[in-house]
Protein backbone atom coordinates (compact mmCIF):
# COMPACT_ATOMS: atom_id res chain seq x y z
CA UNK A 1 0.00 0.00 0.00
CA UNK A 2 1.38 3.40 -1.04
CA UNK A 3 1.65 5.93 1.78
CA UNK A 4 0.58 9.53 1.21
CA UNK A 5 3.43 11.96 1.95
CA UNK A 6 3.62 15.50 3.31
CA UNK A 7 6.93 17.07 2.25
CA UNK A 8 8.01 19.98 4.47
CA UNK A 9 10.86 22.23 3.36
CA UNK A 10 9.97 21.57 -0.26
CA UNK A 11 11.36 24.93 -1.45
CA UNK A 12 14.95 24.18 -0.41
CA UNK A 13 17.59 22.48 -2.54
CA UNK A 14 17.09 18.97 -1.14
CA UNK A 15 13.35 19.56 -0.79
CA UNK A 16 12.95 20.31 -4.51
CA UNK A 17 14.89 17.17 -5.43
CA UNK A 18 12.67 15.15 -3.08
CA UNK A 19 9.50 16.67 -4.57
CA UNK A 20 10.72 15.72 -8.04
CA UNK A 21 11.41 12.16 -6.85
CA UNK A 22 7.91 11.86 -5.34
CA UNK A 23 6.43 13.12 -8.60
CA UNK A 24 8.59 10.73 -10.66
CA UNK A 25 7.54 7.77 -8.50
CA UNK A 26 3.85 8.71 -8.69
CA UNK A 27 3.50 8.82 -4.90
CA UNK A 28 0.57 10.95 -3.68
CA UNK A 29 1.90 13.93 -1.77
CA UNK A 30 1.54 17.56 -0.79
CA UNK A 31 4.35 20.11 -0.45
CA UNK A 32 4.85 22.71 2.27
CA UNK A 33 7.08 25.68 2.94
CA UNK A 34 7.15 29.17 4.39
CA UNK A 35 6.99 31.11 1.12
CA UNK A 36 4.00 30.99 -1.23
CA UNK A 37 6.13 32.48 -4.02
CA UNK A 38 8.87 29.86 -3.65
CA UNK A 39 6.34 27.02 -3.40
CA UNK A 40 5.20 27.91 -6.90
CA UNK A 41 8.64 26.83 -8.22
CA UNK A 42 8.62 23.37 -6.61
CA UNK A 43 8.81 20.73 -9.41
CA UNK A 44 5.60 18.92 -8.47
CA UNK A 45 1.94 19.09 -9.42
CA UNK A 46 0.95 18.49 -5.79
CA UNK A 47 -1.07 20.78 -3.52
CA UNK A 48 0.92 23.71 -2.07
CA UNK A 49 0.63 24.60 1.63
CA UNK A 50 2.13 27.62 3.33
CA UNK A 51 3.22 26.27 6.73
CA UNK A 52 4.15 28.29 9.81
CA UNK A 53 6.64 26.30 11.92
CA UNK A 54 5.80 28.47 14.90
CA UNK A 55 2.10 27.56 14.78
CA UNK A 56 1.27 23.97 15.83
CA UNK A 57 -2.19 24.23 14.24
CA UNK A 58 -0.59 25.08 10.89
CA UNK A 59 1.63 21.99 11.08
CA UNK A 60 -1.25 19.79 12.22
CA UNK A 61 -3.40 20.96 9.30
CA UNK A 62 -0.55 20.19 6.90
CA UNK A 63 -0.34 16.63 8.25
CA UNK A 64 -4.08 16.02 8.31
CA UNK A 65 -4.90 12.99 6.16
CA UNK A 66 -1.32 11.93 5.31
CA UNK A 67 0.57 8.80 6.32
CA UNK A 68 4.12 10.07 6.60
CA UNK A 69 6.04 13.35 6.91
CA UNK A 70 9.32 13.97 5.10
CA UNK A 71 11.10 17.08 6.30
CA UNK A 72 14.11 18.83 4.79
CA UNK A 73 13.86 21.94 6.97
CA UNK A 74 17.28 22.93 8.27
CA UNK A 75 19.35 23.74 10.11
CA UNK A 76 17.46 21.20 12.17
CA UNK A 77 18.88 22.46 15.45
CA UNK A 78 17.04 25.72 14.76
CA UNK A 79 13.96 24.64 12.81
CA UNK A 80 13.57 20.87 13.10
CA UNK A 81 11.85 20.09 16.38
CA UNK A 82 8.39 21.62 15.65
CA UNK A 83 7.94 19.13 12.81
CA UNK A 84 8.97 16.21 15.05
CA UNK A 85 6.52 17.38 17.70
CA UNK A 86 3.74 17.66 15.10
CA UNK A 87 4.41 14.11 13.88
CA UNK A 88 4.24 12.85 17.48
CA UNK A 89 1.05 14.82 18.17
CA UNK A 90 -0.73 13.52 15.09
CA UNK A 91 0.68 9.97 15.07
CA UNK A 92 2.33 10.52 11.68
CA UNK A 93 5.36 8.51 10.54
CA UNK A 94 8.43 10.74 10.16
CA UNK A 95 11.71 10.81 8.20
CA UNK A 96 14.15 13.66 7.66
CA UNK A 97 17.37 14.66 5.92
CA UNK A 98 19.30 15.90 8.96
CA UNK A 99 22.98 15.29 9.42
CA UNK A 100 23.19 17.12 12.76
CA UNK A 101 24.18 14.83 15.65
CA UNK A 102 22.90 17.13 18.42
CA UNK A 103 19.42 17.24 16.85
CA UNK A 104 19.42 13.47 16.33
CA UNK A 105 20.42 12.88 19.94
CA UNK A 106 17.56 15.07 21.16
CA UNK A 107 15.01 13.18 19.04
CA UNK A 108 16.28 9.84 20.37
CA UNK A 109 16.30 11.15 23.95
CA UNK A 110 12.75 12.51 23.84
CA UNK A 111 10.91 9.96 21.74
CA UNK A 112 12.65 6.61 21.99
CA UNK A 113 10.32 3.61 22.08
CA UNK A 114 6.80 5.02 21.82
CA UNK A 115 4.37 6.22 19.17
CA UNK A 116 4.68 6.26 15.38
CA UNK A 117 8.15 5.61 13.92
CA UNK A 118 10.42 8.68 13.88
CA UNK A 119 13.54 8.13 11.78
CA UNK A 120 15.95 11.06 11.51
CA UNK A 121 19.07 11.09 9.32
CA UNK A 122 17.76 9.34 6.19
CA UNK A 123 20.18 11.05 3.81
CA UNK A 124 23.43 10.09 2.09
CA UNK A 125 25.17 10.69 5.40
CA UNK A 126 24.23 7.95 7.88
CA UNK A 127 22.04 5.58 5.83
CA UNK A 128 25.09 4.02 4.06
CA UNK A 129 27.05 3.71 7.31
CA UNK A 130 24.22 2.60 9.57
CA UNK A 131 22.79 0.05 7.14
CA UNK A 132 26.31 -1.06 6.18
CA UNK A 133 26.98 -1.88 9.83
CA UNK A 134 23.74 -3.86 10.08
CA UNK A 135 24.64 -5.96 7.02
CA UNK A 136 28.21 -6.51 8.25
CA UNK A 137 26.97 -7.54 11.71
CA UNK A 138 24.59 -10.03 10.13
CA UNK A 139 27.45 -11.48 8.07
CA UNK A 140 29.67 -11.68 11.15
CA UNK A 141 27.10 -13.91 12.81
CA UNK A 142 27.84 -12.84 16.38
CA UNK A 143 27.88 -9.71 18.47
CA UNK A 144 30.42 -7.15 17.17
CA UNK A 145 32.91 -5.86 19.73
CA UNK A 146 34.30 -2.98 17.63
CA UNK A 147 32.75 -1.02 14.77
CA UNK A 148 34.40 1.57 12.53
CA UNK A 149 32.55 3.73 10.00
CA UNK A 150 34.51 5.94 7.60
CA UNK A 151 33.14 8.34 4.97
CA UNK A 152 35.08 9.67 2.00
CA UNK A 153 33.95 12.13 -0.69
CA UNK A 154 35.41 13.37 -3.95
CA UNK A 155 34.18 16.03 -6.36
CA UNK A 156 30.99 18.08 -6.32
CA UNK A 157 30.10 20.55 -3.60
CA UNK A 158 27.82 21.21 -0.66
CA UNK A 159 24.58 23.17 -0.53
CA UNK A 160 24.27 26.35 1.49
CA UNK A 161 21.87 24.50 3.79
CA UNK A 162 24.37 21.69 4.39
CA UNK A 163 27.08 24.25 5.16
CA UNK A 164 24.80 26.01 7.66
CA UNK A 165 23.98 22.73 9.38
CA UNK A 166 27.58 21.54 9.33
CA UNK A 167 28.83 24.78 10.82
CA UNK A 168 26.34 24.52 13.65
CA UNK A 169 27.22 20.89 14.29
CA UNK A 170 30.98 21.46 14.35
CA UNK A 171 30.85 24.54 16.57
CA UNK A 172 28.55 22.82 19.08
CA UNK A 173 30.58 19.62 19.54
CA UNK A 174 33.56 19.17 21.83
CA UNK A 175 35.46 16.83 19.56
CA UNK A 176 38.68 15.00 20.31
CA UNK A 177 40.38 14.31 17.00
CA UNK A 178 42.34 11.16 16.36
CA UNK A 179 43.48 8.71 13.70
CA UNK A 180 41.37 5.87 12.35
CA UNK A 181 42.53 3.33 9.78
CA UNK A 182 40.99 0.45 7.88
CA UNK A 183 44.21 -1.35 6.88
CA UNK A 184 44.72 -1.66 3.16
CA UNK A 185 41.64 0.42 2.41
CA UNK A 186 41.54 3.93 3.87
CA UNK A 187 42.94 6.23 6.54
CA UNK A 188 40.76 8.76 8.32
CA UNK A 189 40.62 11.55 10.84
CA UNK A 190 38.55 10.27 13.71
CA UNK A 191 35.67 12.60 14.44
CA UNK A 192 32.51 11.88 16.47
CA UNK A 193 29.65 11.77 13.97
CA UNK A 194 26.18 10.38 13.49
CA UNK A 195 26.88 6.65 13.58
CA UNK A 196 28.26 7.04 17.11
CA UNK A 197 24.61 7.81 17.95
CA UNK A 198 22.73 5.50 15.59
CA UNK A 199 24.78 2.31 15.67
CA UNK A 200 24.65 1.84 19.49
CA UNK A 201 20.85 1.78 19.21
CA UNK A 202 21.06 -1.58 17.42
CA UNK A 203 24.59 -2.73 18.37
CA UNK A 204 24.73 -1.57 22.01
CA UNK A 205 27.57 -3.86 23.05
CA UNK A 206 30.16 -2.51 20.57
CA UNK A 207 32.70 0.31 20.71
CA UNK A 208 31.84 2.58 17.76
CA UNK A 209 34.29 4.93 16.03
CA UNK A 210 33.63 7.22 13.08
CA UNK A 211 35.88 9.20 10.77
CA UNK A 212 36.37 11.15 7.57
CA UNK A 213 38.82 9.81 4.97
CA UNK A 214 41.95 11.96 4.75
CA UNK A 215 45.56 11.81 3.53
CA UNK A 216 48.06 10.07 5.80
CA UNK A 217 49.71 13.34 6.83
CA UNK A 218 46.34 14.74 8.00
CA UNK A 219 45.56 11.63 10.06
CA UNK A 220 48.97 11.87 11.73
CA UNK A 221 48.41 15.54 12.54
CA UNK A 222 44.99 14.67 14.02
CA UNK A 223 46.63 12.01 16.18
CA UNK A 224 49.22 14.48 17.49
CA UNK A 225 46.80 17.33 18.26
CA UNK A 226 44.03 15.04 19.52
CA UNK A 227 44.64 15.62 23.25
CA UNK A 228 44.25 19.39 22.89
CA UNK A 229 41.63 19.50 20.11
CA UNK A 230 38.60 19.83 22.47
CA UNK A 231 40.02 23.15 23.64
CA UNK A 232 39.73 24.60 20.12
CA UNK A 233 35.94 24.87 20.45
CA UNK A 234 36.02 28.39 21.96
CA UNK A 235 38.08 29.54 18.97
CA UNK A 236 35.54 28.03 16.58
CA UNK A 237 32.74 29.82 18.38
CA UNK A 238 34.62 33.12 18.15
CA UNK A 239 35.04 32.63 14.42
CA UNK A 240 31.46 31.46 13.84
CA UNK A 241 30.02 34.89 12.83
CA UNK A 242 32.68 35.25 10.12
CA UNK A 243 32.08 31.70 8.91
CA UNK A 244 28.32 32.32 8.83
CA UNK A 245 28.81 35.34 6.58
CA UNK A 246 30.96 33.24 4.27
CA UNK A 247 28.32 30.49 4.16
CA UNK A 248 25.57 32.95 3.19
CA UNK A 249 27.64 33.98 0.15
CA UNK A 250 27.74 30.42 -1.14
CA UNK A 251 25.55 29.35 -4.08
CA UNK A 252 22.36 27.56 -3.01
CA UNK A 253 23.85 24.28 -4.14
CA UNK A 254 25.92 22.48 -6.76
CA UNK A 255 24.78 22.38 -10.37
CA UNK A 256 23.33 19.10 -11.67
CA UNK A 257 26.66 18.51 -13.43
CA UNK A 258 28.59 19.06 -10.21
CA UNK A 259 26.19 16.81 -8.31
CA UNK A 260 26.82 14.03 -10.78
CA UNK A 261 30.57 14.29 -10.14
CA UNK A 262 30.19 13.82 -6.38
CA UNK A 263 31.20 10.33 -5.29
CA UNK A 264 30.87 9.19 -1.68
CA UNK A 265 32.31 5.95 -0.33
CA UNK A 266 31.36 4.60 3.08
CA UNK A 267 33.21 1.76 4.77
CA UNK A 268 31.54 -0.06 7.67
CA UNK A 269 33.76 -2.53 9.52
CA UNK A 270 32.66 -4.83 12.36
CA UNK A 271 34.98 -6.99 14.44
CA UNK A 272 34.71 -9.67 17.11
CA UNK A 273 37.91 -11.33 18.25
CA UNK A 274 39.94 -12.14 15.14
CA UNK A 275 36.88 -12.06 12.84
CA UNK A 276 36.14 -9.01 10.71
CA UNK A 277 33.56 -8.11 8.05
CA UNK A 278 33.74 -5.05 5.81
CA UNK A 279 30.95 -3.46 3.76
CA UNK A 280 31.45 -0.63 1.27
CA UNK A 281 28.63 1.54 -0.06
CA UNK A 282 29.42 3.80 -3.00
CA UNK A 283 27.15 6.67 -4.02
CA UNK A 284 27.24 9.04 -6.98
CA UNK A 285 25.28 12.31 -6.56
CA UNK A 286 24.84 12.59 -2.80
CA UNK A 287 21.87 14.96 -2.96
CA UNK A 288 20.02 13.02 -5.64
CA UNK A 289 20.53 9.84 -3.62
CA UNK A 290 19.30 11.61 -0.48
CA UNK A 291 16.03 12.36 -2.27
CA UNK A 292 15.81 8.70 -3.34
CA UNK A 293 16.50 7.53 0.22
CA UNK A 294 13.91 9.86 1.76
CA UNK A 295 11.14 8.81 -0.59
CA UNK A 296 11.90 5.09 -0.30
CA UNK A 297 12.25 5.28 3.50
CA UNK A 298 8.92 7.10 3.76
CA UNK A 299 7.25 4.06 2.23
CA UNK A 300 9.13 1.40 4.20
CA UNK A 301 9.85 2.51 7.78
CA UNK A 302 8.28 0.38 10.49
CA UNK A 303 8.50 0.23 14.26
CA UNK A 304 7.75 2.53 17.15
CA UNK A 305 9.27 5.77 18.40
CA UNK A 306 12.64 7.29 17.51
CA UNK A 307 14.73 4.77 15.60
CA UNK A 308 18.00 4.42 13.74
CA UNK A 309 17.60 3.63 10.05
CA UNK A 310 18.86 0.07 10.60
CA UNK A 311 16.06 -0.48 13.13
CA UNK A 312 13.30 0.92 10.92
CA UNK A 313 14.39 -0.54 7.56
CA UNK A 314 15.50 -3.97 6.32
CA UNK A 315 19.14 -3.08 5.70
CA UNK A 316 20.19 -5.51 2.97
CA UNK A 317 16.84 -5.26 1.16
CA UNK A 318 16.91 -1.45 1.24
CA UNK A 319 20.46 -1.25 -0.12
CA UNK A 320 19.60 -3.76 -2.85
CA UNK A 321 16.52 -1.77 -3.86
CA UNK A 322 18.54 1.47 -3.99
CA UNK A 323 21.26 -0.12 -6.15
CA UNK A 324 20.56 1.33 -9.56
CA UNK A 325 21.75 4.19 -11.77
CA UNK A 326 19.45 6.91 -13.09
CA UNK A 327 19.19 10.69 -13.41
CA UNK A 328 19.03 10.91 -9.59
CA UNK A 329 22.43 9.24 -9.09
CA UNK A 330 23.69 5.74 -8.45
CA UNK A 331 24.40 3.40 -5.57
CA UNK A 332 26.31 0.16 -5.30
CA UNK A 333 27.39 -1.88 -2.31
CA UNK A 334 29.60 -4.87 -1.66
CA UNK A 335 31.18 -7.07 0.97
CA UNK A 336 34.95 -6.51 0.82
Amino acid sequence: MTRTVALLGATGYTGRLTAAELERKGIPHRVGGRSKARLADVPSAAERHVVDLGDPSSLDAFLDGVDVLITCVGPFALHGMPAVEAAVRTGTRYVDSTGEPAFMAEVYRRYRGTGAPLVPACGFDYIPGDLGVAVAAEELGRRPEEIDVVYGMTGGGATRGTARSGLGAVTSMRARLGRLAIPGVVEAVRLPWGEELTVPLHQPQAVVRTGIAAPSWATRVAQVIGPVSPYAQPLLKLGKPLLERWVEKMPEGPTPEQRGQTVTSTWSVVRAGSDEVRVQVKVRDAYGITARFLVAASQQIEGSGALATAEALHARQFLDEMSYDDEGGSLSWSLL
